[in-house]
């Protein structure tokens, strides 16, 4: 007969292994909350496998088991309180014993979801304590995992991809909404999800999906505005060289760097195409801006698939290289400044961080300290004129084509920044159509201008305004890095 013992969930996830040498599988541990359980239904015995069987692969993933997310919640028992640990117990009791249906299990878990979101929606985003995203990951991880379990490859392609289509929602909003939990394991398995998928049902896309972005003219200036000079063009320069032009703190695009990125390569399986993005992410979840642009009152931002996005805002599409075209009438959307390599690591191997985020002005950098954006979007996304504060910035187009205007720190009082503290980084004044009348001292900024064509980078030195407007599709990649303060040039009002 088994024998019965009573602990605590502290004790169970700091003491697991003692326990296990006194308790055979199946004595039964009790843990507030959950009622009797065995340690083999505790998964003591690590390694269970998830399988995702397709017609190319196997795909195996080893789950975490209960006991990884108690040791992974315990030491935020206090913050998140009894009722959120004890629901989030019954959850994990009701996953081990895969007695309900997937329905009933997520039902159960709307409760407990809704009040952690309610909590990561509370004050700013950087502020939400790590316990309430840390909780939230774990639990749209656990709803994932409880799908595939109940998934069985005899069920009818309808039903397989209802229920591959619930676990990737899950996933993605752990990985978009919740802390880094279980070294990766939440982007694995959304990459093995997203596979099966694909095969289920393959990828239906419009022929031009693939076809080259029309090649913009670069003779003739999409501006007429004389205080705008040519950005300097300069080919791979060296890393040396790379420093004495950071040290002039001027602008200049950079060509040639980028022609090892498999992502630029034409005819390469991973350039950076719509259709490769449909076929091989076209399921996953992203957050994509409504709006033209971020000071506009009606900008908003809504969650979707990279499917529904371009379906929606991609094409069709009206391409133009038109420098003067007017406000869309269509609403635009935008992919923009998203972390997407850490929710999509494979996409990020499509390119390479460049030697020159290395280049700090000290002796070593560590490459770990870049951060990296994603942009994705149709012909006429504005990013309005603004400034990213002390850090250093490399734009690199992938795809398609981007009209870019920049001032130095030296002109911020002639580009009127907003007098809020939420927009002081952005100008008030619409680069491409100023209202002289209301802002007369923009007439006085000397800046630099030019077209971003594929396969080249422009360099924006801190405290450097800059305005960007897509010119068609686009894809493109920005580096963000800190360099010493000498390099951090002052504003005019210091």
């Amino acid at each position: 007969m088994a024998q019965t013992a009573k602990w605590t969930a502290h004790d169970l996830t700091k003491n697991v292994k003692e326990i296990a040498k006194s308790l055979g599988a199946f004595d039964v541990v009790r843990i507030p909350g959950w009622g009797p359980v065995t340690l083999s239904a505790l998964g003591w015995r690590r390694g269970k496998k998830w399988r995702l069987s397709d017609s190319s692969s196997d795909v195996s993933q080893t789950a975490p088991t209960p006991t990884d997310f108690l040791q992974l919640l315990s030491p935020y028992e206090s913050d998140l309180g009894p009722l959120v640990f004890e629901d989030f117990s019954k959850l994990l009791a009701q996953y081990e014993f895969q007695e309900r249906s997937v329905d009933e299990f997520r039902e159960q878990s709307r409760f407990i979801l809704e009040y952690v979101w309610e909590k990561l929606h509370t004050g700013h985003w950087k502020d939400v304590p790590l316990c309430w995203r840390t909780v939230y990951a774990a639990i749209r991880l656990l709803r994932a995992l409880y799908v595939i379990a109940q998934l069985k490859l005899s069920f009818p392609s309808d039903m397989q991809s209802m229920y591959l289509q619930r676990a990737l929602e899950d996933l993605d909003y752990s990985l978009l909404m919740g802390h880094p939990i279980f070294e990766g394991v939440a982007a694995e398995l959304a990459a093995a999800v997203h596979r099966r998928l694909s095969d289920l049902h393959g990828v239906h896309s419009p022929p031009n999906e693939d076809s080259p972005v029309i090649a913009c003219p670069v003779a003739g200036s999409p501006s007429d505005n004389p205080n705008l000079r040519p950005l300097d063009r300069i080919f791979r320069p060296s890393i040396e060289k790379f420093l004495d032009l950071m040290r002039i703190g001027q602008p200049f695009i950079l060509t040639g760097a980028m022609t090892h990125w498999p992502a630029c390569q034409s005819g390469n399986p991973h350039a950076w195409t719509v259709n490769y993005w449909r076929r091989c992410f076209g399921y996953r979840i992203v957050p994509v801006e409504i709006g033209r642009k971020y000071t506009d009152e009606s900008w908003g931002q809504e969650l979707m698939s990279i499917t529904r996005f371009i379906d929606q805002f991609v094409f069709p599409s009206s391409d133009s290289c038109d420098m003067k075209s007017e406000t869309p009438s269509r609403p635009i959307g935008y992919l923009a400044q998203h972390q997407l390599f850490l929710q999509i690591p494979e996409l990020g191997y499509d390119v390479h961080t460049p030697d020159y985020c290395m280049v700090s002005g000290e002796e070593s950098s560590d490459v770990s300290d870049v951060d990296i954006n994603v942009w994705f979007g149709p012909a006429n996304t504005i990013s309005p004129l603004h400034h990213d504060s002390d850090r250093a910035n490399l734009l690199t187009q992938v795809s398609g084509y981007k009209y870019v205007v920049l001032f130095t720190a030296s002109e911020t009082p002639l580009v009127y920044p907003h007098p809020e503290k939420m927009l002081s980084n952005t100008s008030q004044v619409d680069v491409e159509h100023p209202d002289l009348a209301k802002f007369p001292q923009f007439a006085l900024a000397q800046g630099f201008h030019g077209i971003l064509s594929p396969g080249e980078m422009v360099f924006i030195p801190p405290r450097c305004w800059h305005y960007i407007r897509s010119l068609t599709t686009s894809f493109s990649v920005n580096f963000w890095w800190n360099v010493v303060d000498s390099l951090i040039p002052p504003w005019p009002y210091d």
